[in-house]
């Protein structure tokens, strides 16, 4: 049995999000703006940026660093980049990840994972040369002061995404989609939808 890749289609099918929320993340993709995704644990992060993945042009590379196989190659211009512990140090890891971005010399890099990598140092060493996803939790209402713990960033990175995407799940029924899309403007998340 395959695994199945959600499209936007998708999304908007199952309720997820609505056409007029992936017009505006389309536009961002497409202008190469930094995206962050937040999400409490299970309320659809990767399956987001799957969806999100099609916009991408075919002739574009994508570097996507994930960890255990949880992210599939789908698309031929998708360079997967897959981080475990096998007893390296996380500073080795994290500087054989850094170097293989710039191998690959993507037009996107996607980080799936927080906890394989050092998420800070990659972002404060290539943040103004690649777009990035990233995606993150968030456990509670402060966005910001939730990226900041989880991916260990200081307010300057932070303030360097372009758009914001909260994710929410309903624990009750288990739905689960965008419930908030922002932009990044002077330090604070202004809502955009």
């Amino acid at each position: 049995m395959g695994v199945y890749i959600f499209t936007p289609e998708d999304l908007v099918r199952y309720g997820s999000a609505t056409e007029e929320q992936l017009k505006v993340l389309k536009e961002a993709l497409l202008a190469k703006k930094n995206v962050l995704i937040v999400g409490s644990s299970r309320s659809g992060k990767t399956k987001l940026v799957e969806a999100l993945l099609h916009y991408v042009p075919d002739d574009w590379k994508v570097a996507v660093i994930t960890a255990y196989g949880e992210f599939k190659p789908f698309k031929p211009n998708l360079a997967i980049i897959d981080t475990q512990f096998e007893g390296q140090p996380l500073e080795n890891r994290t500087a054989d990840v850094i170097a293989k971005i710039k191998k690959i010399n993507p037009d996107y890099v996607v980080i799936d994972t927080l906890h394989t990598v050092d998420v800070a140092r990659i972002l404060l060493g290539l943040i103004g040369h690649y777009a990035f996803i990233v995606t993150s939790l968030a456990l509670a209402d402060d966005i910001k002061s939730e990226v900041k713990h989880w991916l260990r960033i200081g307010g300057e990175t932070f303030d360097r995404f372009d758009v914001v995407v909260e994710l929410k799940r309903d624990w009750r029924t288990g739905t689960r989609g965008i419930n908030k899309i922002y932009k990044v403007k002077n330090g604070e998340l202004k809502p955009l939808l």
